[in-house]
């Protein structure tokens, strides 16, 4: 299970630096949703974001039905979320599935990576430009 949960992420990483946007659940009352940790007694929550819509509407379940799915530009998602995450020791949940299982990661190691993966991206960009 941990492989795919993995390659969830992998994808999440990937989609978003492609579409540049990512998505979450958010209701005007109760904020962003999020839930526990299952794994790092360190995180205080995790929240929750995934790389399409079509994802995220399978989890507006009956917890979370009144949640309006919501896009996040990444460029926001990387200069206003990602460091008060982790500094409240929020992990991110990223493509999570039905069942609220998938990989915990925290805020700085998500943020590295979409960074890296960007970055990798704008050179095979310059290359074809070229």
């Amino acid at each position: 299970m941990k492989e795919l949960y993995l390659k969830n992420a992998e994808k999440f990483v990937d989609d978003v630096c492609e579409s540049l946007t990512l998505y979450g659940l958010f209701d005007e009352k109760e904020g962003w949703a999020n839930c526990h940790a299952h794994d790092n007694n360190d995180a205080q929550a995790v929240y929750l974001f995934w790389s399409d819509e079509k994802t995220a509407k399978k989890l507006q379940n009956a917890e979370w039905k009144n949640y309006k799915i919501t896009p996040i530009e990444l460029s926001v998602f990387l200069d206003s979320w990602l460091d008060g995450m982790q500094s409240k020791q929020v992990f991110a949940g990223v493509n999570w599935d039905e069942e609220l299982y998938g990989l915990e990661i925290e805020a700085m190691v998500l943020k590295n990576s979409l960074l890296e993966k960007s970055q990798i991206l704008s050179k095979t960009e310059d290359k074809t430009a070229h």
